[in-house]
């Protein structure tokens, strides 16, 4: 707004906020003034109370300059200085003049200035524009190399692996199973992933179980297959002649049907199972669960397996009638059974079962230790590699005559009869002569030592 002389009217003031402020006064230009006003002075007067405090405050009377930025003030209607409140470090608001050369405050900004703002504005925008682009490019990639990893883990194509033994304990959360899949490589991507695609789609319950299941599936095939839930699958467990509880207990723990290594020793050591020629006080079914293959149903109980053994070696034993045998050699059916597990520790040919029983029998008849590796080693829980055989254990029967505690192992019918049948001989010692197992036996310290010098001469280990 502009102003001649001699005219009153407001002068505006533009803030930085954008607010404008009128002041009542005449604005003075240059040297002249009004000639109606007053002439100014450099007293000071008394003006009203602006602060609301009760108290009149003074302001000194000057001129103001024409065409300047920053103006700081005006002449009021007596000829008096009032504060515009405006000043030079401003940043809106510019003291100007018109052709005919009167001072006006005007909020408009040089053309100049303008374009030079709406330049640096638009660089200011190109710039946040290729960020904002870059990271966009960034989000994308990674969106798109995530969905491929994530389809590739749901969906592995190709020949699904090999059959693995899966079991879902009860209680088990989506997560749980997931972790349990992923361990067994049946899935990949992991829990996360596959809690993630069961819930979106909107399958289950899993169930709990035991299943036979390929690995590298793809998760609707491991999602349909838990939802109907574990076959009436029948597994086998196989033991082979000579097998320890501590081995059998491992091939159970391996056919995940429930039951731990250790669950299985505790019920073959726990007294809780027994055998019918188990002796009394004796808590110990090594020797006494029979060497077969056993159907094991998932659920099944360690108890529950071991006294079906155990129940399987009795009927054997029957059968053969070791009862009967053992009492004609003078020996319990417990002892024929400690022979056996010897017998099936020590032949390697069914050939040599007879004479290395027949030696048993000869030399527990004349005191002597019988000097079998296999018990040491069984005492000392099947070490690899060389020991001592002065090893001291209740098993060494190096050092200790008699038969060792409890059998050594699980006897086949084989050796049960072999046990149960002896051939008549005076072979006293029986030493391997061939990397085939082939036993040699001789009755005297002189043929033992022919024995071992062949032993030595195939590197048998003598």
């Amino acid at each position: 707004m502009v102003y001649r002389r001699g005219e009153r009217g407001p002068v505006t003031s533009v803030e930085p906020e954008g607010q404008a402020y009128e002041y009542g006064a005449r604005q003075r230009a240059g040297d002249g003034v009004d000639a109606d006003a007053p002439e100014a002075h450099a007293d000071t007067e008394d003006t009203e109370d602006t602060e609301g405090d009760g108290e009149v405050g003074e302001i000194e009377v000057g001129e103001i300059e024409v065409g300047e930025i920053g103006a700081t003030g005006a002449l009021d209607g007596d000829g008096y200085y009032e504060d515009l409140g405006y000043h030079e470090d401003d940043e809106a608001g510019y003291a100007d003049t018109d052709e005919a050369g009167y001072g006006h405050i005007t909020d408009e900004v040089p053309v100049a200035t303008l374009q030079t703002s709406k330049r640096q504005a638009r660089r200011r925008s190109r710039r946040v524009t290729t960020v904002l682009l870059a990271l966009l490019a960034v989000v994308v990639l990674v969106g798109i190399v995530g969905f491929f990893r994530v389809s590739s883990d749901i969906n592995p194509g190709g020949k699904p692996g090999p059959v693995v033994t899966v079991y879902i304990p009860k209680g088990s959360s989506t997560a749980d199973i997931g972790t349990i899949l992923s361990r067994h490589k049946v899935i990949h991507g992991g829990s996360t992933v596959f809690e993630a695609y069961v819930k979106l789609s909107g399958a289950g319950p899993l169930l709990a179980g035991t299943y036979r299941l390929h690995q590298d599936l793809s998760y609707s095939a491991v999602v349909n297959t838990l939802q109907a839930g574990p076959s009436e699958a029948v597994f086998k467990l196989v033991v082979p002649e000579g097998f320890t509880v501590r081995e059998m207990a491992a091939a159970v723990a391996r056919l995940h049907v429930g039951i731990t290594a250790a669950q299985f020793e505790q019920a073959a050591m726990d007294g809780q199972v027994s055998s019918a020629y188990e002796p009394a006080g004796t808590h110990n079914l090594e020797g006494l669960l029979f060497p077969a293959t056993y159907p094991v149903r998932p659920g099944e109980t360690a108890d529950e397996l071991v006294q079906y053994m155990a129940s399987t070696f009795d009927q054997e034993a029957d059968a053969i009638g070791l009862r009967a045998a053992a009492k004609k050699l003078g020996y319990t059916p417990y002892q024929v059974v400690e022979v056996a597990s010897i017998i099936e520790r020590e032949a390697k040919l069914a050939q040599d079962r007879g004479p290395i029983a027949s030696v048993i029998y000869n030399r527990l008849a004349r005191g002597i230790a019988l000097g079998a590796q296999s018990t040491l080693l069984y005492g000392l829980g099947n070490p690899e590699g060389h020991v001592s055989i002065y090893t001291p254990n209740p098993y060494n029967t190096q050092v200790h005559n008699g038969l060792p505690p409890t059998p050594i192992a699980s006897p086949g019918v084989p050796s049960l009869e072999a046990a149960m049948h002896p051939p008549h001989t005076s072979y006293l010692y029986w030493v391997e002569v061939n990397p085939d197992g082939k036993m040699g036996f001789a009755s005297t310290t002189a043929g033992f030592s022919q024995l071992q010098a062949q032993c030595r001469a195939e590197k048998l280990g003598c």
